[in-house]
């Protein structure tokens, strides 16, 4: 979980999930505007001009250096050693793959040599894990603010709308409809700013190229993006 990663950078401490669905949404959401051209269904109400950034699930071959830095389950156990500066990039992601291939996820602080501690993800969750236990989704999943936008709130993201995403399919390799959903959180994620997760670094630098985006207008989903 994003959230937990980057509270813990910040704050050094921490665990769990840190809110709920019953955060307040900014602005009045049955208020619609028509927000797409033509026929589409209209979105919700503006929410705002948002800081974007972007997430992925830091990758292990993507670092040099010698395997000096052990990170640990749970119960104190040796998950695997590696460099310092994908430790580092992990406990900032949330999410990583590690050189043979397994996808971890940070589970909470911990009282081992190393925190915060990781384990490997499920079939359910390939991608990592948000709020809630939601599986991660690249391009469609966003961390947010619960204060300013609840969790599950479905959203429209004009600036997206009919941008090819990077990759293959099923996660990739399709022309995005601008719809995606409050998923996750981080102790960076404060007030109007939303993080996109672009599932893979190339990802997010393909799409950062192509946006040239640092602010996006946020929309509630509306009937656009039920």
């Amino acid at each position: 979980m994003r959230a937990l990663a980057l509270a813990l950078v910040i704050a050094g401490c921490g665990s769990g999930d840190p809110g709920g669905p019953d955060a307040a949404l900014t602005g009045d959401a049955s208020t619609t505007i028509d927000a797409v051209p033509g026929d589409a269904p209209p979105a919700g109400a503006s929410l705002g001009d948002f800081q974007l950034t972007y997430y992925w699930v830091t990758a292990e071959d993507e670092f040099g250096g010698a395997a000096d830095t052990t990170i640990y389950t749970p119960a104190c156990d040796a998950l695997a050693t590696v460099p310092a500066g994908f430790a580092s990039s992990l406990d900032i992601e949330g999410t990583g793959r590690l050189a043979d291939g397994t996808v971890i996820n940070v589970s909470g602080g911990c009282p081992c040599l190393r925190s915060p501690c990781y384990e490997a993800v499920d079939a359910a969750h390939p991608w990592g894990y948000g709020v809630q236990d939601r599986a991660l989704e690249p391009y469609r999943s966003i961390a947010v603010d619960p204060s300013v936008i609840a969790y599950g709130t479905s959203l429209y993201l004009p600036a997206f709308d009919g941008v090819a995403m990077p990759g293959d399919p099923p996660w990739g390799g399709f022309v995005h409809d601008g719809c995606a959903i409050a998923a996750d959180t981080g102790g960076g994620i404060v007030g109007m700013h939303v993080d996109f997760f672009a599932g893979l670094k190339a990802s997010y630098l393909t799409l950062d190229a192509a946006l040239m985006k640092d602010t996006i207008t946020v929309n509630a989903g509306g009937a656009r993006c039920p």
